[in-house]
């Protein structure tokens, strides 16, 4: 595959999985959360969380968070290049105008709330921008004593491209 097809396949997983798994850290704790999580076309990814969630503390005393999304119905062994990592920097949505168009994306057609989530409100809205992406490109199964690694760098700029 070449740079183009590896970021239309990233589109491609974008577009089919409504749910990721958000991983954090908070005072040396790994925390995995899944969460509909939906990206904009910037590919900023935002969900929303209750503001005394394990992951929402964690963004707060630590920006970094890595994101996976995957296609878990798929049969063993047939995941490859339908994986995709991003590591990212992720925090809370602080701007009512950004606000409204995360709300639109994790809410589409429902009237618009924001007070829920902010000030007093007990949720938040939260965004994660991707900063290097990765496709898997083997299984456990096809590991050789060479390989160097299992997934494959691609461009951000490729993944919006597509997307």
């Amino acid at each position: 595959m070449d740079a183009q097809d590896l970021g239309a396949r990233c589109a491609e997983i974008l577009n089919i999985c409504l749910y990721a798994n958000i991983a954090t850290c908070g005072d040396d704790q790994p925390w995995n959360t899944p969460a509909t999580a939906i990206p904009d076309s910037n590919l900023d990814i935002y969900w929303s969380s209750w503001t005394e969630a394990v992951h929402s503390k964690n963004i707060l005393a630590n920006p970094r968070a890595f994101i996976t999304y995957y296609d878990s119905t798929r049969p063993r062994g047939t995941n490859n290049l339908r994986c995709l990592y991003l590591h990212c920097e992720a925090a809370v949505v602080q701007d009512h105008d950004e606000a409204r168009a995360a709300h639109e994306l994790l809410y589409p057609g429902e009237k618009i709330q924001l007070d829920n989530f902010f000030d007093s409100g007990l949720r938040r809205l939260y965004r994660a921008r991707p900063l290097q992406a990765w496709l898997n490109c083997l299984s456990e199964q096809q590991v050789q004593p060479d390989t160097i690694d299992m997934r494959r760098e691609v461009s951000l700029r490729d993944i919006r491209a597509a997307y």
